[in-house]
């Protein structure tokens, strides 16, 4: 296939599978996304695809790295867990440390802190601006790359459209996996859940802006009920993405003429 079709994929943790099961039902339509941009958990899915990886093998992945592993601690550095120590799982699903080894063009985004700007990623390493994608803080130590520090490019753009739209690609699916619901008090029980819920408040009214820049976007509301950290819960994320995609499958192909 020669048309480019992008693929712009939010973050939301343990959310972020659902964009594994939309995948899935893009490939089983003969949809092949085959340029990718993603911030934070859409990062992580996006590589993973970009890298060759079907859908039992990326949800391995995330079965495979621990989100919350106390071993991981930070020592005289900022944050509870170091970011570094992920490095290892990462290895072993990227062997080839270098953005230009997967198959498909993929930008991913982080947060430069020292400069208080959002920064693309994707040429040279890809391991670290992964990692640092995801670090959200004050969960995850800031990531030093070149001498900068980074972390969750979720901060700053949660959908990173802007890559695909500089490189003139004409049909482009969004998949966003933060929808804003009324939440119950214990969804803010804990700082970290208070931190999530003020990050998507207030980056929604910039998401919905952007979604005019896509043929459409893939919004499983069900995924609410999903916690961002709530690990036993990858394969409810993974079925939430999937059954939904297949709804609007025809949708999807309508919105890219094919």
């Amino acid at each position: 296939m020669d048309e480019k079709i992008g693929l712009v994929l939010s973050g939301g943790g343990v959310r972020a599978i659902a964009h594994i099961g939309l995948i899935k039902v893009l490939l089983e339509h003969g949809i092949i996304p085959n340029d990718i941009s993603g911030t934070s958990g859409g990062a992580l899915v996006g590589a993973l695809y970009a890298n060759g990886y079907d859908a039992n093998e990326m949800i391995r992945f995330f079965k495979e790295t621990p989100i919350l592993d106390f071993s991981l601690y930070a020592i005289k550095k900022p944050g509870i867990l170091d970011s570094e120590k992920y490095e290892k799982f990462f290895k072993k699903y990227f062997d080839e440390n270098d953005f230009k080894a997967l198959k498909y063009p993929m930008t991913t985004t982080a947060t430069n802190l020292l400069t208080g700007k959002l920064e693309y990623f994707s040429q040279g390493e890809l391991i670290k601006p992964l990692i640092a994608s995801c670090a959200i803080p004050p969960l995850f130590s800031p990531l030093k790359i070149n001498d900068n520090f980074y972390s969750d490019g979720g901060i700053l753009n949660n959908f990173p459209v802007e890559p695909l739209k500089k490189k003139k690609i004409t049909k482009i699916i969004g998949s966003f996996v933060n929808p804003i619901t009324s939440i119950k008090e214990s969804d803010i029980n804990t700082s970290l859940k208070l931190i999530y819920r003020v990050y998507h408040l207030g980056l929604e009214a910039n998401n919905l802006k952007k979604f005019k820049l896509c043929n459409y976007v893939f919004e499983p509301k069900p995924i609410d009920k999903i916690g961002t950290l709530e690990t036993k819960s990858i394969d409810t994320a993974f079925e939430i993405g999937y059954n939904h995609a297949k709804k609007e499958i025809d949708q999807i192909l309508s919105s890219l003429k094919l």
